[in-house]
Formats: C-alpha cells, sequence, structure tokens
C-alpha cells in the first residue's frame, strides 16, 4: 500500500456523490419511456413502474450517481427524501448529519439560510462545464475537486 507522509498532504477532500437534481438534467432527456422526469418543484425522480431498465439514464447523467438497482432491474438514484421534503421535512442525511455539513433550502426565499449562504461565501458545483445547471452547492469547493 502506498503511504504518503502527512507532511505531504497538503489537502485532502471529501465529495459526496449525490444526484445533483439538475434544471436541465441530462438524465431526463435521454430517458426513452419517460419513467426519468422533473417534478414541478424541481427535484429529479424515476417512476419505477415505467422504467425499462435499459440505462440510458445512468450513462447520460455526467455526475455518476445512477445505479441499477440489483432487485428491482431499474435505474435508481438519490432522491432528496422526496417523499419527506415534499411534505416540509428535511432528508435523513441532513437530519443525521451532526455537523450541520449538509443543508437543505428554498433558493427561491431571500431569508432562507441556504440562500443567504450562497449569496455570502464561496460557493461552487460539480461539472458545470455540462450545462445541466447542477443545484447540489459546495461551499468552499476548490478549483481542483471540480
Amino acid at each position: 500500500m502506498l503511504q504518503v507522509p502527512d507532511d505531504e498532504i497538503a489537502q485532502a477532500f471529501f465529495v459526496p456523490k449525490l444526484c445533483n437534481h439538475c434544471a436541465t438534467p441530462a438524465c431526463v432527456q435521454v430517458c426513452p419511456v419517460g419513467a426519468t422526469y422533473q417534478a414541478a418543484d424541481g427535484a429529479v425522480l424515476i417512476d419505477r413502474t415505467w422504467c425499462i431498465g435499459c440505462g440510458y439514464c445512468i450513462m447520460g447523467c455526467p455526475y455518476g450517481v445512477r445505479f441499477f438497482h440489483p432487485v428491482e432491474h431499474v435505474a435508481d438514484k438519490c432522491t432528496f427524501c422526496y417523499h419527506r421534503i415534499s411534505k416540509g421535512g428535511n432528508t435523513a442525511c441532513a437530519q443525521a448529519c451532526p455537523y450541520g455539513a449538509r443543508q437543505i433550502g428554498n433558493l427561491k426565499d431571500p431569508n432562507d439560510p441556504v440562500t443567504v449562504a450562497l449569496m455570502t461565501q464561496r460557493v461552487g458545483v460539480l461539472r458545470d462545464e455540462y450545462g445541466t445547471k447542477p443545484q447540489v452547492f459546495y461551499l468552499g469547493l476548490n478549483k481542483e475537486v471540480r
């Protein structure tokens, strides 16, 4: 195993692989049966009853977050706990995070803490060059990670 001395490590990064719930999602565009769709509120979802398991959306996602469900035999991904947030709740990962590193907010509300953070701090998105307009933002994201 390769070991790097601690004094040679300048910075370490952990970037979770989340569905970016893009404003213009490539995965929706390539789904031949409409099983991958964008809800009215912008969330990108999968209707498992319509999915034929072709994998086009898996290949079309520039973030590599989609996968083939081994039991259901359909495409799957993080839904941001849509069943919770659509009722005003929080995502399970945000609720469980002991440091508050994961937050979900309403970008249409200028007083929402997430909106305030996005307007006042250095933020970045992953793979902006694809034009998908990702809706997951990272505080202090270095250009090396993008």
